[in-house]
Formats: C-alpha cells, structure tokens, sequence
C-alpha cells in the first residue's frame, strides 16, 4: 500500500461566494517535490501524468473550478467573483436545481473536504450549468465546452476504477456535451458573439496552452469522434467541416511556439483519418 502524502492545501484566506455569501476556503494542488510526473499526450490533448509512490495518482484538473460549497455556485477563478447582479439573480434562484441535480447522480459529494475525482466532475457538471447565466464577454459557450470536455476525461477515470457504476455512459453524455459545445464556441466565434480573442489559456488540459488552433483542433476531434452517423450526407458535411478545421492549422506545416509538433502531429494524423471516412462515406452513397 503507498504511502501517500498531502497533495493539497486550503487557502488560509476565505472566499466569499458572490451568490449566496457563504464564506469557503478554496482547494488547490500543491507544486512540486515529484508529485506530477508527466506521461503520454493522448489525442485529445490529455496529458497523462505517472502515479508515485508517495503521493499516488494525481489529476490536476480536479482542482481547476472554484465552487461554493452551499449554493454550487461554480466557475473558473477569473470570473468566479466577477459576475453582476443580474448574473447572481439568475444563478440564486437556480441554486435548488442545480443542487437536486448533482444528487440525481451522485450519493455524497462535500466541496468542504479534500477533492476526490467525484468532486472533481461534478464541479464541471456544476459550471456547464452556471455558465448558462453568463453574458456573452464571458465565452460562456467555450467554457463550458472546456467544462465538458474535462469532465469526460474524470468521468472514464472513475470508470477505470469503479467499472461497475456507468460513469462510461456518463462520460459519453459529456463528450457529446463537449461536441456540441465546442462546435457552437465556433459558430459564436466567427458571428462575433462571442469573442474568444480575450481567452488567455484554451487548455484544454493544465500543463500547456494549445491556443486557438488547440480549440480549432479539438473541435474537429470531437466531430469526428461524436458527429452524428445516421445520416451518410450529414455525416460527410459534419467532416468536410473536420477538415477545413484541421486544415487551417496546419499553415506552412512547422512547429513553432503557437504550433506545438506533438499537436501538429496529431492533426495531421486525424486529418488524414477523416480524409478516408470521407472516402469511404462517398462509396457507400453511390
């Protein structure tokens, strides 16, 4: 059995949650000593990090969304204390929903104790939900497709542990989440809805920022992994989107600061993927 030390630490200055007034003292992962041995990028920009022995399995993200404990009002620290009174209304009268929602799912969730990867997914679940009350300066459509998208991820680690529960079906639901999400972050982006030009870090894990070609990349990555299948035609347009996307990040084709080469890589490979099922698809609807 390893003997797992503190990872975490409370914050010795309280918060004071801008929606109901509660008072709740944020959870962060604490940096350094060996605790985050980074592994594998999955495809999905996923970076995989190596369990130790002194501190066991660590998942960064777990800790990325501020939440109150007693209204769930849930957000990402740089918008968590900056929302109106308009905002506020809207996400107080919606606390009871979002709390009866949460206990649909999940027995016994405390944002009071140490995070666990349960705490983890439902303040994702809880911040797609807020978010909705959000105006449009915030990007409300891309955080919660972030939201999605890394709640997914939680969701197939829980699976690997407890396989018995269905939080494989879960995390399908997300993705789908995410699919949609994403796909309208885009289609708000280029009305002019809403701007991500002011977004500082797409993520869309916590060790590196892919930027606007990541978000253009895991757009396109979702398509074709969730896009809708039941229609040939749909299916092929849906893909042919996939392609513009993945094309406009490739540029000259070189890695550069903007472009790292591990996402390059995984574009192209995607892109030729996809290149196939169209192929494929045209085939078949002769």
């Amino acid at each position: 059995m390893p003997n797992v030390q503190k990872i975490t630490y409370f914050s010795k200055e309280p918060s004071i949650c801008p929606v109901c007034g509660s008072k709740f003292f944020r959870e962060d992962l604490l940096s350094g000593r060996g605790r985050l041995i980074a592994g594998e990028l999955t495809d999905e920009l996923k970076r995989m990090y190596e369990p130790t022995q002194k501190y066991g399995e660590l998942y960064p993200i777990v800790y990325s969304v501020s939440v109150c404990p007693v209204c769930c009002y849930s957000a990402y620290p740089q918008d968590f204390l900056n929302i109106d009174e308009k905002i506020k209304e809207q996400l107080l009268k919606e606390k009871d929903k979002r709390r009866e929602s949460i206990a649909l799912v999940f027995d016994k969730v405390s944002f009071e104790e140490p995070r666990t990867l349960i705490e983890g997914a439902v303040s994702y679940i809880l911040a797609v939900m807020c978010y909705d009350s959000f105006t449009p300066s915030f990007c409300p459509a891309f955080k919660q497709a972030l939201s999605s998208l890394r709640c997914a991820w939680l969701l197939n680690s829980l699976h690997s542990h407890y396989p018995g529960e269905h939080y494989d079906y879960l995390a399908k639901l997300l993705y789908r989440k995410a699919h949609f999400f994403y796909s309208l972050a885009v289609e708000k982006d280029q009305s002019g809805e809403e701007n991500l030009s002011g977004i500082k870090n797409f993520g869309p894990d916590t060790d590196n920022n892919y930027g606007y070609d990541g978000f253009l990349y895991i757009t396109a990555l979702l398509q074709y992994k969730y896009g809708q299948r039941s229609d040939i035609s749909k299916r092929i347009t849906s893909l042919e989107e996939s392609k513009r996307l993945l094309s406009k990040i490739f540029g000259t084709g070189k890695a550069s600061r903007d472009k790292p080469s591990p996402m390059l890589e995984k574009a192209k490979v995607i892109f030729e993927r996809i290149k196939e099922d169209i192929k494929d698809l045209k085939e078949k609807s002769v």
